[in-house]
């Protein structure tokens, strides 16, 4: 797109008067003031508009309205200046990036052209259809316009205009890198311009090519061709060309690292755009500074001149037409077959036919394919469905399953605790027991009352059933603190089988004394594993064990 932009604003060089009235336009106002009829006034208007093209573009719609107001009057034959206003007219769009506006009057114009037979202004007209798809970077269809343009203008024997169509199709070439077509197109192009002397045409070819040599690098080739259309376009008030001749100037001192230089043509070339009112204009500029800044190590400037760039960019809206153009491009797409019965050979026209059914064909087939796409979606959809309805049954019962057994864990468990509780019960009345027992022996032994050696036997045969009951209990409590104990084993790997029968004991809120007669042993022993646990735990004098282990 920035080729695009930087060729727009350089061919047809656009700009602003300064504060100074061109002597020119003095002449030709008082020209249409002093008309002595209408068709004197519309020749006048429309030739200031060819003059204003170049200089102060936003004047033609003013010149293309009051030449409209003539139009409308009645009986007045506006078939003579039709052509050039809608000409005219299709410039100014296209200048402005209106292309869906510019096809319109192109199209139009080609219809009066082809009615009145008008050689001379056909290849103009192919020209400016050429220039129209240059300008959107649709270069193939630009080159086949070009080269009508040239093959009508070479019979007319139009040099002028031959110069102009070598060097648009020389850009076209450059666009899509065949360069060597590019050189040779842009040195017939100075060929036919200096054959019709005109000095304008040669110069503007010259700065083409000159950016084709800036594009490729060739600096020094390109810098004298940059300089001599700069004095030109100073010449002849050409104010936008004036301010691009200064910007690549720049860009190719730049390339010869020759950073003075190209800061002055530089700043010229924006101190020119505010002088002349087109700082719209000058993005491309700022750009070109920016990079000088950086080349330079002025990085701060450098950003500043960048970000300015970029602000003036966002106010150029291209691609907003774009739609509206192929809109329109369908909408003529009649007229344009047409246009083109009119002037091509048979063989092109039977060309079109064929394709135009190839495209029916296709339209067709792309229809029949669309409907199978549909057709084979809706089944791939169903059949997912329905694998989602099974997958969504099965996990339906296997979570009822799952539920169920949830249920049932839950049952067990509760059930386990109320052993647990129940065993708990009968170890206190089984550790009471064991008491009597023993203050039962020492009444014995100082044979004291009525307690006999076979009371003391049953007791013990009872308790022997009771040790049954213990080793139920300490094999739930296990099943219950299964957590606890992978904890616990996790976090101290070194605990004996004895020191982790202790922990669950504890767990569970044991006392010492219950502890000890659970695991058969003395208060004493206990005390000592206690003591040995707290160092095995890695816990100071200050810690408490029962704390540390029910916060597992």
């Amino acid at each position: 797109m920035e080729k695009l932009i930087c060729s727009f604003l350089i061919f047809f060089s656009l700009g602003a008067f300064p504060q100074d009235k061109d002597s020119v336009v003095v002449d030709y106002e008082k020209k249409i003031k002093n008309a002595p009829n209408d068709s004197l006034k519309v020749k006048y208007l429309l030739s200031l508009g060819t003059y204003q093209k170049a200089r102060n573009l936003d004047q033609l719609p003013i010149y293309h309205q009051q030449v409209r107001e003539i139009f409308e009057r009645k009986n007045y034959d506006n078939s003579k200046h039709l052509k050039t206003l809608l000409i005219q007219s299709g410039v100014y769009k296209r200048r402005t990036f209106d292309y869906s506006g510019a096809l319109k009057d192109y199209l139009a114009a080609q219809k009066v052209i082809l009615a009145t037979n008008d050689t001379i202004y056909l290849g103009v007209n192919f020209g400016n259809i050429g220039m129209l798809y240059k300008y959107k970077d649709e270069c193939e269809k630009a080159i086949v316009s070009f080269k009508q343009a040239i093959e009508r203008n070479t019979l007319n024997k139009n040099y002028r205009l031959l110069g102009i169509n070598y060097g648009n199709i020389a850009q076209c070439y450059a666009d899509i890198n065949q360069v060597d077509s590019a050189f040779y197109a842009f040195d017939k192009g100075i060929y036919n311009a200096e054959i019709s002397r005109d000095e304008n045409i040669v110069q503007l070819v010259n700065w083409h090519k000159s950016l084709l040599l800036l594009d490729q690098k060739r600096y020094e080739e390109a810098l004298p061709l940059q300089l001599q259309y700069l004095e030109h376009s100073k010449n002849i008030n050409k104010y936008l060309s004036v301010l691009m001749a200064n910007e690549n100037i720049a860009k190719s001192y730049l390339g010869l690292k020759n950073y003075k230089k190209a800061l002055f043509h530089a700043d010229e070339a924006i101190d020119h755009a505010t002088k002349t009112n087109i700082e719209k204009r000058v993005a491309e500029v700022y750009k070109t500074r920016g990079n000088i800044y950086k080349a330079m190590g002025k990085y701060e400037l450098a950003v500043n001149d960048l970000q300015i760039y970029d602000k003036i960019q966002k106010e150029v809206d291209i691609v907003n037409n774009a739609k509206k153009f192929k809109e329109i491009e369908m909408a003529n797409s009649f007229e344009k077959e047409r246009i083109k019965d009119s002037i091509v050979y048979a063989e092109e026209k039977r060309k079109i036919s064929l394709q135009v059914e190839k495209q029916k064909v296709e339209k067709q087939l792309y229809f029949a394919s669309f409907i199978i796409m549909v057709m084979i979606s809706i089944l791939i959809l169903y059949l997912g469905y329905q694998l989602y309805l099974r997958i969504k049954k099965k996990n339906k019962i296997k979570e009822e399953k799952l539920s169920q057994k949830i249920v049932d864990l839950n049952s067990e468990v509760t059930t386990k605790k109320e052993e647990v509780n129940q065993l708990l019960t009968e170890t206190v009345i089984h550790l009471n027991t064991k008491e009597k027992l023993a203050e039962n022996l020492a009444k014995l032994s100082q044979e004291e009352g009525d307690v006999t050696l076979k009371g003391i036997i049953a007791d013990l045969k009872a308790d022997k059933l009771e040790d049954s009951k213990v080793l139920m209990l300490k094999k739930n409590i296990e099943t219950l603190n299964y957590e606890f104990l992978k904890s616990l084993k996790s976090l101290h790997p070194n605990l004996t089988k004895t020191d982790i029968e202790v922990c669950s004991f504890i767990k569970i809120g044991l006392s010492r004394k219950e502890i000890s007669s659970l695991r058969n042993t003395s208060l004493d022993a206990i005390k000592s594993t206690r003591f040995r646990l707290k160092k095995k735990l890695q816990l100071s004098a200050d810690q408490s064990l029962d704390d540390y282990i029910k916060s597992l």
